[in-house]
């Protein structure tokens, strides 16, 4: 605990907070952020200080190379914005923040500064060269019970609730991380681990009641730092999801906003639109703008309003303390086209000149490649805006990929939406994605054929872009929105579970295959330099066969899809000849097959092939 007293008196320590006993109670509930580095870019920060009548003290600071600049008041007298200076020549330490009241009476909050970790990253934390495997935290393994309801939140564990609490938490991830490296993947992405102090409906994550704590059902702070350490050990990366745009109602300052405008406020309760093209469209309305950037997520997601310019800080500095913090390779940020759009371009901005080359994926959910340019082009829109995103979930191939094979199973759909990409800022920098925490599982929307998923693991694996699994999906997941099965547990991830699937003999025939399917796929791919860096060359599909190639000078390798519902035999190459100069023979890296002619070849009905090429 970093409060102290001074002048001793009657009081009561309940949560961090001090009373005093006199005709006004001050306490000091919280400061944040709650600690800070010294050899930051940014030299300015921004303290949120928080507890009854604190705004009637004067703060005062004697330490060396840290100065107040200015504080001040909004509209609840329990907050006080304090902004200070911290020079680079400042000394690691622990430093007395005194707050005196006007009876001479005084709050002591002991702040902690250290220095700034060395990162000396030339390259982009994470770029094509990963795979990241999305976890839902809750729903992936239950490694410590103990924890499974806590007395400091409302919703309690229930396992038979779908939608409720099911245990899952940091150390069910750790425990597991020899499946997850086996797997081939290189980089997790955990769905938002932060308290979701929420009565119901809390597992998910993204309704955040506290952006500096870890939930406790999750376990704490440290346990988040270890896996993060742990991963690195083993050459692992980490993603973590923020959220800028909403809060949970349960967020401790609900009942006390500093100002009104902390939230985005109606007369009465109005909902997003959920249009996203009205962030990028040139004819939109004021009305149809507002409702989509201003209108709330739901009754329990406050719509937080970043043109405050109190709390936008509050944000983006949440945001720098995380990475600081835990050491994190990369941020996925939630519903990024949502907020004020100069605020979140100038995060990017600020995380950009504190941290360069740190991987930022934003979260637009755009069905069409033109809409989604908006926020991955460069160069001044036709409103002037100039966005400084250069990583976009890609959900035009997303949906390509479904129509692809899925029930339509026009390969074509893959060919015409990649034909787009000169649309982008860096095609090959997009977030690609066969599945996530918010559609139908793969599986189930791809008609429960097995094939068809060997298809889409190979596309996202090779074409161009950084991939992302989700997790469950290698072993044939099931589910979708209507019962609730998008976020289903891992078999295994429960001690009173009746198989494990986490390991080879608990599971079945069919989910070894596809499980050794993907996991071949990604254990080779991450020495594919061509894939990771190639161009891609890809030609019409022409009678469901769709052909393509990752190559740079000295590496190539030519993928196969036959979409097709019949066996081709002796499938002349003639026409890809362009791509095939120098190389003579080669080996389907998923079967081993080798080739040493390609003058035709022989295709079996939905199926792929990875052929190293070789000269």
């Amino acid at each position: 605990m970093n409060t102290v007293f001074r002048n001793p008196i009657t009081c009561l320590l309940l949560f961090f907070s001090i009373q005093f006993v006199n005709a006004q109670n001050i306490t000091l509930n919280k400061v944040e952020p709650p600690n800070w580095w010294i050899g930051m870019e940014n030299t300015e920060l921004q303290l949120l200080v928080y507890g009854e009548n604190i705004s009637e003290t004067k703060p005062m600071i004697t330490y060396d190379g840290v100065t107040i600049n200015s504080v001040t008041k909004l509209e609840s007298n329990n907050y006080l914005f304090i902004n200070l200076t911290i020079s680079n020549t400042t000394k690691e330490g622990m430093f007395d923040i005194i707050f005196t009241s006007n009876t001479g009476k005084e709050l002591v909050y002991k702040y902690d500064l250290e220095s700034k970790k060395e990162r000396n990253n030339n390259n982009q934390t994470v770029d094509a060269s990963d795979v990241m495997y999305l976890i839902t935290p809750d729903r992936f393994s239950n490694g410590d019970t103990s924890n499974d309801s806590t007395e400091d939140t409302l919703e309690k564990a229930n396992r038979s609730n779908q939608d409720g609490r099911h245990g899952g938490d940091i150390k069910g991830i750790i425990n597991h991380l020899d499946y997850i490296q086996n797997l081939g993947v290189t980089t997790l992405w955990l769905n938002p681990f932060l308290e979701n102090d929420q009565p119901k409906y809390s597992y998910h994550g993204y309704g955040i009641s506290d952006f500096y704590k870890t939930d406790s059902r999750f376990g704490n702070n440290s346990d988040f730092k270890n896996l993060v350490d742990l991963s690195h050990q083993r050459g692992m990366k980490v993603i973590m999801d923020q959220v800028f745009n909403h809060c949970g109602s349960g967020h401790w300052w609900m009942n006390d906003l500093p100002s009104r405008n902390w939230l985005n406020q109606w007369d009465t309760y109005t909902q997003s639109n959920f249009t996203n093209i009205a962030a990028s469209d040139p004819h939109v309305s004021k009305s149809d703008y507002n409702l989509f950037t201003r209108g709330w997520f739901d009754t329990n997601l406050p719509d937080l309003n970043l043109e405050n310019s109190f709390l936008a800080t509050y944000m983006i500095q949440n945001s720098i303390w995380w990475i600081e913090y835990s050491n994190l390779d990369g941020i996925r940020m939630d519903t990024y086209p949502y907020p004020d759009k100069k605020v979140m371009g100038k995060w990017i901005q600020i995380i950009n000149t504190e941290y360069p080359n740190f991987y930022i994926v934003a979260e637009t959910w755009e069905s069409k490649a033109s809409s989604l340019s908006y926020w991955n082009s460069t160069g001044a829109k036709n409103d002037g805006y100039i966005s400084p995103v250069n990583s976009v979930c890609d959900y035009p191939l997303y949906y390509s990929m479904l129509n692809a094979f899925g029930e339509e199973n026009n390969i074509y759909k893959i060919y015409e939406t990649l034909a787009e990409d000169f649309v982008y800022g860096d095609a090959f920098n997009n977030k690609i994605f066969n599945g996530n925490h918010d559609v139908g599982r793969l599986f189930t929307l791809l008609n429960n054929d097995i094939e068809k998923l060997k298809l889409s693991m190979a596309f996202t694996l090779t074409t161009r872009g950084i991939p992302q699994l989700y997790y469950g999906d290698e072993l044939l997941f099931d589910g979708d929105k209507p019962d609730g099965q998008l976020r289903k547990y891992f078999p295994g991830g429960w001690k009173s579970d009746k198989r494990n699937a986490f390991t080879e003999n608990g599971r079945t025939a069919e989910e070894n295959d596809t499980y050794n399917y993907v996991s071949t796929i990604l254990n080779w791919r991450k020495n594919a330099v061509e894939i990771h860096t190639g161009k891609l060359t890809h030609y019409q599909p022409v009678n469901d066969i769709y052909i393509y190639f990752r190559h740079t000078k000295t590496e190539n390798t030519m993928v196969i899809i036959n979409n097709g519902k019949k066996d081709v035999k002796g499938y002349s190459l003639k026409r890809y000849e362009d791509s095939l100069v120098g190389y003579s023979s080669g080996v389907d890296i998923i079967t081993n097959t080798h080739f040493t002619s390609f003058k035709s070849i022989d295709l079996k009905a939905n199926t792929a092939l990875i052929i190293k090429l070789k000269k």
